[in-house]
């Protein structure tokens, strides 16, 4: 498998956010039960919480939905409808981070300047939404590339020992 080190660079997205100020953050994820991905982001945010101290409510603060942007508008949507107070999001996907900051702007708020907001992935998309998106960026061709060769390798030796490659990436 290839892939980044998901729990490391959430709890790093998390202290990001904490070093600017936030203490009540409010996470847009998918499902913790069924996901990997998604259970290892939010032990990475977790983690981050613990160390600095700061209290988190999974039930009033945590919206598990799907990968879309509908969902991490609608996420948004319904914290804001329970009345969350939070000053900052992580998404753990652009696409719901993208979905977050187009709810935000819908109910009057201001990102970054109410509300601020960060991803993960880093896909062209973060680029291109307004505001820019801050996110956690994976190189996404650098682990196709390698996840090819190494599918390749296996292809060639099928008796070669499975591999693990943890690729670098930033906030």
């Amino acid at each position: 498998s290839v892939s980044t080190d998901d729990r490391e660079a959430a709890c790093s997205a998390m202290d990001t956010l904490i070093r600017l100020g936030h203490s009540r953050i409010a996470i847009i994820g998918g499902d913790r039960a069924i996901s990997d991905t998604s259970r290892l982001r939010y032990e990475g945010c977790m983690q981050s919480f613990t160390a600095h101290g700061i209290p988190f409510d999974p039930k009033r603060d945590y919206q598990g939905v799907r990968y879309s942007y509908q969902a991490g508008y609608q996420a948004t949507k319904a914290l804001l409808d329970k009345g969350c107070r939070f000053t900052a999001i992580f998404a753990t996907a652009d696409v719901m981070a993208i979905g977050a900051i187009r709810a935000l702007q819908d109910n009057g708020l201001r990102v970054p300047e109410d509300i601020a907001v960060i991803g993960f992935d880093g896909t062209e998309l973060a680029e291109v939404v307004s505001p820019q998106l801050t996110t956690v960026e994976q190189p996404s061709r650098a682990i196709g590339r390698t996840a090819v060769d190494l599918l390749m390798k296996r292809i060639d030796d099928p008796d070669a020992a499975v591999e693990r490659v943890m690729m670098d990436w930033r906030v």
